[in-house]
C-alpha cells in the first residue's frame, strides 16, 4: 500500500489565499526538494497576489531559508538536512523566477529544478543563522549591491523613495556600504511610514512627498527608487525635477514596467538598464546622460549572484539584533495566511493601527 505524502501551501486565487492540502512532489533527477523554514511577504509578492502582476504562479514566495529533504538523482553537492537558501533570480533562465512563474516557498514542501541547482542558485545558510532572520538575506544583498553602484558616483547624500522594508535597509545599510559620512533621506507616502522609520532610524531625514524636502538636502545626491512597481518612475521623475542637476547616480531596485520612459530621461530604457544587471554583475552595466553640466550614471538591479547571496547570509548572522526590528510581524501558516489577505484584500500596511513593515510566515522546523 502507498501512501501519499502530503503538504500545506499557501495558494492564492485572486487576491484571497488560503491554507490548501497539496500532494508533495518527488525532486526527479538534478532537482531538490526542500522545506522552506521561514518566509518572508514581499512587495513584490503582494503585486502578484493583488493582480498587479501578470506572474503565472500560484504559490509566491521568494525571501526565505529551508532545508534540504530529499535528493534527486544525481545531486551530489547536498546532503539532506543542509540549511539553504535559494537565489530566485536565474541570470540565463528565464523559466526559473522563483514565486514567479514557478512555484514559491509559501509551503511546506517545495522542488527546485534541475536549471536552478545545476547553476548554482542554491547556497548553504551559516547554522547559526536563525531562520526569521534568514528572510533577510536575498533583500540585504540585493540593497547591497543597489548602494554599491550609487556609491561609485560618491554622491554626499542618499535620497530613499519608498518606505517598506527596501527602503528602510538601505538607509540601515549606507553608512557602512556608501561612506559612513553619507547624508541619508527619505521619501514616505504615509505619515505612519516616517514615524516608523524616525523611531527605527533617528539619524535619517524623514520627508512626506508634499514636503520642501529638496530644500534640506545638500551636496550631490544619489537616487534610490525602492518604491511599489508603479512609483518607480514617478519617484524618479521628482527627484530630477525638484533637485536637477544635483542628481548624479539613480538606482530603481524596486519593479520596473516593461518599457519605462521618463520625458526628464531622453533615450533611457529604465527597465532595460535594470535588466542589463540581472543577477548583479561588478562591475555594473552604467547608462549616462546630461542634465545641464551635470553626468547622471543610471544603473539598476535584477537579483544578484550567489556569492553576494552567501555573503550577505555571512554579515547577517554577524548583524546587530536591531536589523531584526524590521521583521515586525511573525505568525504561522494559518495566521500568516489571514494577515496576508488583509493587506493583499484591503489593499494596506497598516493593520490594527500597526505597520506591517515585514510579515514572516513559520512554516515548520
Amino acid at each position: 500500500m502507498t501512501i501519499e505524502l502530503t503538504h500545506r501551501a499557501i495558494v492564492r486565487h485572486g487576491s484571497h489565499s488560503s491554507v490548501e492540502i497539496r500532494p508533495t512532489p518527488s525532486p526527479g533527477p538534478g532537482e531538490l526538494l526542500l522545506a522552506p523554514e521561514a518566509v518572508s511577504l514581499c512587495g513584490t509578492d503582494i503585486q502578484i497576489v493583488r493582480g498587479n502582476r501578470n506572474d503565472p504562479s500560484p504559490i509566491v514566495g521568494h525571501e526565505g531559508a529551508a532545508r534540504v529533504v530529499e535528493l534527486g538523482e544525481g545531486v551530489s553537492e547536498f546532503a539532506v538536512g543542509d540549511r539553504v537558501v535559494v537565489n530566485p533570480t536565474h541570470p540565463h533562465d528565464s523559466s526559473f523566477l522563483l514565486g514567479h512563474n514557478v512555484e514559491g516557498l509559501f509551503q511546506e514542501r517545495v522542488v527546485i529544478g534541475a536549471s536552478a541547482v545545476s547553476s548554482g542558485l542554491v547556497s548553504l545558510l551559516p547554522d547559526d543563522l536563525s531562520s526569521v532572520r534568514a528572510t533577510l538575506v536575498e533583500p540585504y544583498a540585493v540593497v547591497r549591491y543597489a548602494l554599491s553602484c550609487l556609491a561609485r558616483e560618491t554622491p554626499q547624500t542618499l535620497l530613499i523613495f519608498g518606505d517598506g522594508l527596501i527602503g528602510n535597509l538601505a538607509a540601515t545599510l549606507a553608512p557602512s556600504v556608501m561612506f559612513p559620512t553619507v547624508e541619508v533621506a527619505m521619501v514616505h507616502r504615509t505619515e505612519l511610514g516616517a514615524k516608523w522609520t524616525a523611531n527605527y532610524l533617528p539619524s535619517v531625514q524623514n520627508f512626506s512627498s508634499g514636503d520642501d524636502w529638496e530644500r534640506h538636502i545638500t551636496g550631490s545626491v544619489a537616487v534610490l527608487g525602492a518604491t511599489h512597481r508603479a512609483g518607480t518612475v514617478a519617484s524618479i521623475d521628482e527627484a530630477i525635477r525638484r533637485l536637477g542637476d544635483r542628481v548624479v547616480a539613480v538606482h530603481p531596485i524596486g519593479g520596473v514596467p516593461a518599457k519605462a520612459t521618463s520625458g526628464l530621461l531622453p533615450g533611457v530604457d529604465i527597465a532595460g538598464v535594470r535588466q542589463a544587471n540581472t543577477g548583479g554583475p561588478t562591475p555594473p552595466a552604467v547608462t549616462t546622460f546630461s542634465r545641464g553640466a551635470q553626468r547622471v550614471a543610471f544603473t539598476g538591479n535584477r537579483g544578484v549572484t550567489n556569492d553576494q547571496l552567501t555573503a550577505a547570509a555571512t554579515a547577517l548572522t554577524a548583524a546587530d539584533d536591531a536589523i531584526d526590528g524590521l521583521l515586525t510581524h511573525r505568525r504561522d501558516i494559518v495566521e500568516g495566511t489571514a494577515l496576508m489577505n488583509t493587506i493583499c484584500e484591503q489593499r494596506t500596511r497598516v493593520v490594527d493601527g500597526e505597520l506591517v513593515m515585514r510579515l514572516v510566515v513559520g512554516l515548520g522546523a
